[in-house]
């Protein structure tokens, strides 16, 4: 990552993006970089709070196992012509997600994108790497985001890989989610950095 990265958040905002752990940045000049680049907030990756006005985020976290059962339910690939608007609303108001510019086609890295439907039509995804075992955390749209659906997207991605290990990695996910994949996925985590959120327009930018 760039010292400063800018950037988009799903919701559009200006936002300046750092890890803490790797810039020798100061606060101050990292605060002035966010404010000449007109950043609504500053998304930090550090170990500590970086001072008392940053508020915490569960940032990234890798989880893993090697013993994944694959018997669940299986989940349809996602149609082309729903990835993108999908992708767009899935990561909307979550920490360390981006903006997604539009027409955005399907993956063409041997990634395979699942699709939760409810009655509504497609409201969530997750995207799955075969050849090596990975996976993004699921994405769903606001109205059915929840642990319990997010459980049915890995619990799909599981069927889809079969028996074996599985790597899934998380940006800015809920507690309580991180928490149903530990107790029902046998998923530990193997690694997390947390993050951190200052909204500048509360220090009056």
């Amino acid at each position: 990552m760039d010292e400063v990265l800018i950037c988009r958040s799903a919701d559009g905002e200006t936002v300046a993006e750092v890890d803490l752990e790797e810039t020798s940045l100061t606060l101050s000049e990292i605060l002035d970089a966010a404010r000449a680049a007109h950043a609504a907030r500053i998304w930090a990756y550090s170990a500590n709070q970086p001072s008392p006005d940053f508020t915490e985020s569960s940032g990234y976290t890798v989880l893993r196992t090697e013993a994944l059962v694959g018997t669940h339910v299986p989940l349809p690939r996602i149609d082309a012509d729903v990835y993108g608007p999908l992708l767009a609303e899935a990561y909307r108001g979550q920490w360390g997600h981006k903006w997604v510019e539009q027409p955005q086609p399907l993956p063409l890295d041997g990634s395979i994108v699942l699709g939760l439907t409810a009655e509504v039509g497609t409201v969530g995804l997750c995207r799955v790497w075969p050849e090596t075992r990975r996976a993004d955390a699921p994405g769903l749209v606001r109205s059915h985001r929840s642990a319990d659906s997010s459980l049915r997207l890995l619990r799909g991605a599981s069927t889809l890989l079969g028996a074996g290990a599985l790597e899934v990695e998380c940006w800015g996910e809920d507690p309580e989610t991180l928490r149903a994949y530990q107790d029902h996925l046998g998923l530990r985590i193997t690694h997390h950095l947390p993050g951190w959120e200052l909204r500048l327009q509360d220090r009056g930018r």
